[in-house]
């Protein structure tokens, strides 16, 4: 009797030690939200703040475990509406809690409240009147425009995060390296690809059908190195769905639509992380400024540095390609490319296959060059996300 109550009293301990590993992790200033999505907690002040990111992660976590199995490292991501929130957060000790890897997102709130500030610093602490009364004549639009485009860049950043840490078992994740193609040991195209598709998520698709005359070979992509961006428009821009006119997140995407563009002489250049960069024009200057090649609404992209033209076609020519040889081969055989990419095998000789796309690249090429020209770009809202998973009418994803 005495050994059969130790053993059920062992059981017990054992089975509480094990309820109380798998709770999720708990911190200041925050509530948990899980379960919403497998394999991510949330963190957030209220459901209502999280529930816009619910469904694209999970439709993006779907169409990860599709490519690279069923077991994928479990993530968090904390939805800062306060600063007191965001500065709170201290990446390691969430990482020591558990989890592979963490995103930090911030309210448009936030970012209108960091923007305020930067503002005040470079104008000697006040806001011209002018100025302010531009912006808040704007505050919805522009408020619910960027809170869209970050959750698509947010979705999109869950799949780097993932196959970051699934891949590479030694790596010590950072969520401000989180776009960085050399902490991944596939080809830095294979990134993109994988990357775009499973978060729905391609933004450069416009910029690229518009400049086909101007993309590496495709044969070039499968081996090349992402191009490496100098400048700072594409690095510290407006982060996910920042303000702003120029380039956004660092993934290529665009500001908001009818965002504050102007094309005059950039202030805020180094805006804050995932923030509002990009620039506004000085006052008197406020206005959509012309969007010219593939740009809407957010300075002119012919007055990008070359560095960062090439990186948006890089990254557009990646995730179409990807996309067009899923189209064409099925998962299978995507999933069978990223195991060989994995092995250190050449993507090229893997496309080459006559069971593939055969040696023909020339051929291969018109091919996906007739397939992007075909595409449509959505309009649901920037970022060029197309939610609730792969449409029925081809958008390149």
């Amino acid at each position: 009797m005495i050994r059969r109550v130790s053993a059920v009293a062992a059981l017990l301990v054992l089975l509480g030690v094990t309820g109380y590993a798998q709770q999720p992790a708990a911190f200041r200033n925050f509530n948990t939200f899980n379960q919403l999505v497998p394999g991510i907690d949330f963190f957030a002040s209220s459901r209502q703040l999280v529930m816009p990111y619910v469904q694209p992660a999970a439709e993006t976590v779907e169409r990860l475990k599709a490519l690279l199995g069923e077991e994928l490292p479990k993530g968090a991501i904390f939805i800062c509406s306060s600063l007191k929130q965001k500065d709170s957060i201290y990446e390691p000790k969430v990482l020591r809690s558990g989890y592979s890897w963490a995103l930090t997102v911030v309210t448009p709130e936030v970012r209108m409240e960091e923007m305020q500030e930067r503002i005040k610093s470079q104008m000697g602490g006040e806001i011209p009147e002018e100025f302010l009364s531009r912006i808040k004549g704007r505050l919805p639009e522009m408020m619910a425009d960027v809170e869209q485009q970050a959750v698509s860049t947010t979705a999109q950043q869950v799949a780097h995060a993932v196959i970051q840490t699934m891949l590479n078992k030694e790596f010590r994740f950072r969520s401000s390296r989180v776009d960085d193609m050399g902490k991944s040991p596939l080809p830095d195209w294979l990134d993109i690809g994988i990357a775009s598709y499973a978060s729905g998520n391609n933004p450069n698709l416009e910029y690229l059908q518009q400049n086909m005359d101007q993309t590496f070979p495709i044969e070039d992509i499968l081996s090349m190195s992402r191009p490496f961006t100098a400048s700072s428009i594409l690095s510290v821009g407006a982060g996910a769905g920042g303000f702003g006119g120029g380039m956004s997140n660092g993934m290529g995407t665009g500001s908001p639509e009818g965002g504050f563009g102007g094309g005059g002489p950039m202030m805020m250049r180094g805006g804050p992380e995932g923030g509002f960069g990009g620039g506004f024009p000085p006052p008197g200057r406020m206005g959509g400024g012309g969007a010219g090649r593939g740009g809407r609404g957010g300075g002119n992209p012919r007055m990008l540095p070359k560095d960062e033209q090439d990186r948006m076609l890089f990254d557009g020519q990646a995730s179409t390609f990807f996309s067009f040889m899923l189209e064409k081969v099925g998962i299978d055989k995507m999933r069978q490319l990223i195991a060989e990419a994995q092995e250190g095998k050449e993507s090229r000789e893997f496309v080459s296959l006559p069971d593939v796309l055969g040696p023909d690249f020339t051929k291969t090429e018109n091919e996906w060059t007739d397939w992007v020209k075909g595409l449509k770009v959505p309009q649901q809202g920037r970022g060029n996300r197309v939610p609730g998973g792969i449409p029925q009418e081809r958008s390149g994803l």
